[in-house]
């Protein structure tokens, strides 16, 4: 072989040796498995939809006639994707409406959050209540579900709430609780839940 002949195969060894260690590298440093790349991306919509799934208990719409003359009114819709809403009403005795609420619950990358808009009767902001109420779920199960202030609190804008809960007793009851903080001052008595047992409406 001549001399040419050998420089050219010997620099085609060192290019071909050259691009194997490149592919290699490549090689090691691709995702070992698809599954693994799916994780690392977050919950996927089907895992979503099969948690909201869970908070199906709640579809309907649910009212209660209270000892004052006043009804208030819960309609939710059903879970789809990764959500559902629903509304609140208060009327008065005299058919006056001080204030409606707006709710949504939506499945996150990393937590399952309650959000809420309150509105004075003719629309108008409450200016106490001017940002959304946020409130992550704690717990959930076929029944019923508990949901707590995010962090830190000044985001939350809770308030005194401590979690309120929504449970299906039976078929056409749903309850919901809500549990005030206990009061910073030791001297001053706790203050009792609110609880609002509604009934399914025809």
């Amino acid at each position: 072989m001549s001399k040419s002949l050998l420089r050219a195969a010997t620099a085609l060894a060192v290019v071909s040796l050259a691009l194997a260690s490149a592919a290699a590298r490549q090689d090691a440093a691709a995702p070992a498995k698809p599954e693994a790349a799916a994780k690392a991306a977050g919950p996927s919509m089907k895992d979503l939809t099969e948690t909201m799934a869970k908070f199906g208990f709640m579809e309907g719409r649910w009212t209660q006639q209270q000892p004052n003359g006043a009804v208030i009114e819960e309609h939710w819709m059903a879970p789809r994707g990764n959500s559902m809403v629903g509304t609140f009403r208060r009327t008065l005795g005299n058919g006056v409406t001080p204030f409606y609420e707006l709710t949504q619950i939506m499945a996150e990358k990393d937590m399952v959050i309650l959000r809420q808009i309150h509105v004075h009767g003719n629309f108008e902001p409450d200016p106490k209540r001017t940002d959304l109420m946020r409130l992550r779920l704690q717990s959930v199960d076929d029944k019923s579900a508990t949901f707590v202030p995010v962090d830190p609190p000044l985001k939350a804008n809770a308030q005194d709430m401590a979690s309120i809960r929504y449970e299906r007793t039976d078929a056409d009851t749903l309850t919901l609780t809500v549990t005030p903080n206990a009061p910073k001052d030791p001297a001053k008595p706790a203050e009792k839940p609110l609880v609002f047992t509604m009934k399914r409406m025809p």
